[in-house]
């Protein structure tokens, strides 16, 4: 896999990179027999991770950090960096799904509530006949870590996506991925709840003007808060990079 450059913000690292970067590298980890780690990176996550070091240690270790979120693509462009594609995470797990479609691979879902995991999983499967969905822990088990990750490997799953939310999903990456035989692994916050049609992903208008945030903050009411975290976000980026000496 390749080095990409890499930018700072607020002391988080983001990977100058595209979708078809990460689609080569995803093919060559499997020929290399290699671990491949997706990390979405927007502005609540950056904020998050100044509190809580499990986020910001498997942010830091992943490799492939993506700028899921247009705040991150603004500070950039305002302290003079480079990156310039957001890179969605739905985005991403579609085209791993396509990718593993393709491949015949076996994947693994873990997280979303019991109803959800499974719907998406009929779901996927359908969509992606090819591909088996070897394997779906919700994320309100009983189960133990080391259960969790002995099923994954009985399994024999590919790539597994992990639904918990942040912290959780970064917090549970980070204890176990070095655990699990998979090679890929992606951390996919809601996306469970859309692809089993729970949920409705933004219309196509919020998507191309880079607004998908503001309409899951405003349709759900318990993510109505990250609308006030965009200004603080900005302000502590300018803030650091001016500390840095970048801006």
């Amino acid at each position: 896999m390749r080095n990409y450059e890499v930018e700072k913000i607020l002391d988080v690292p983001v990977d100058i990179l595209t979708m078809s970067d990460i689609l080569s590298d995803v093919e060559e980890c499997f020929k290399e027999n290699t671990k491949l780690t997706i990390a979405s990176v927007n502005p609540q996550i950056i904020l998050m991770s100044e509190q809580n070091k499990a986020v910001k240690d498997f942010i830091g270790q992943s490799t492939h950090r993506i700028a899921d979120g247009i705040g991150i693509i603004k500070v950039s462009r305002w302290t003079k960096g480079k990156v310039t594609e957001r890179v969605a995470g739905f985005d991403t797990m579609e085209e791993l799904l396509r990718f593993c479609n393709t491949h015949k691979k076996r994947i693994f879902l873990y997280g979303a509530k019991p109803e959800v995991v499974k719907l998406a999983g009929e779901n996927i499967a359908t969509t992606y006949p090819n591909l088996e969905v070897a394997g779906m822990i919700d994320g309100y088990t009983k189960l133990s870590d080391d259960k969790i990750v002995e099923q994954i490997n009985e399994a024999q799953a590919d790539m597994v996506f992990v639904a918990l939310g942040s912290p959780k999903q970064e917090e549970w990456l980070k204890k176990n991925i070095n655990l699990i035989s998979a090679n890929v692994f992606q951390t996919i916050g809601g996306s469970l709840d859309v692809l089993s049609g729970t949920a409705k992903r933004a219309p196509e208008i919020f998507i191309t003007l880079n607004l998908e945030w503001l309409y899951r903050s405003i349709s759900n009411p318990k993510r109505f808060y990250r609308i006030f975290q965009l200004p603080v976000f900005v302000l502590k980026s300018i803030n650091w990079h001016r500390k840095q000496g970048k801006h």
